[in-house]
């Protein structure tokens, strides 16, 4: 992975490691480049070279649980400055092998119509499953003032809005619910930091 690359992966796990961790979750570093470090220094060609198992190499970012240990996630982080449906296609074969994640995805030039600043605009997440041989995301559609959630196949996904078809964090993870204020306003600060350098 090239450097610019690699850091833009790190401030963006970060930031969602940081909020997940503020709301009370706890988060576990389980991708392969956090559990073995020294295949972050290798290039493309090399790493493939090693020829990790498909399960090794498509590991989550986090595993997410609760403080109990009563819940968990799998959660894989994405940063894109250019971001597009095409991304669900990138993480299909990693859906296929464990069932179902959450994918975090931080957003450096979302669509913004209407020129509204909210932290949430620049982050979202859905849940992603495979499952009877279908492929399909989680997104929401407003029901008379009640946000609702169903199941959508990937592949009739359309790209107009479906970036703010996906959710804010703190309706797939409810512990941010609670810290509402607290996970915006690290949000918040966090892109502004950024802003310089996401683009």
């Amino acid at each position: 992975m090239d450097f610019e690359n690699r850091i833009k992966k790190e401030m963006t796990e970060g930031i969602v490691k940081a909020i997940l961790e503020d709301a009370g979750y706890r988060v576990i570093d389980s991708g392969i480049e956090k559990i073995i470090r020294e295949l972050s220094c290798l290039s493309s060609f090399e790493y493939a070279k090693l020829a990790y198992p498909d399960a090794m190499s498509r590991l989550p970012d986090f595993t997410v649980m609760t403080k109990d240990q009563d819940d968990k996630f799998l959660v894989e982080v994405k940063y894109r400055s250019k971001w597009g449906k095409d991304l669900f296609e990138e993480i299909r074969p990693q859906v296929e092998i464990f069932g179902e994640l959450i994918l975090v995805s931080i957003n450096a030039d979302p669509p913004n119509h209407k020129g509204l600043y909210y932290p949430s605009t620049y982050l979202r997440c859905c849940r992603v499953r495979y499952r009877d041989e279908t492929y399909s995301v989680q997104l929401k559609y407003e029901d008379d003032r009640v946000w609702r959630h169903y199941w959508k196949a990937v592949d009739e996904l359309k790209e107009d809005s479906l970036w703010w078809a996906m959710s804010q964090l703190d309706k797939v993870f409810p512990l941010l619910t609670d810290r509402k204020l607290d996970a915006q306003n690290a949000l918040d600060s966090a892109i502004k930091a950024l802003s310089g350098i996401l683009k």
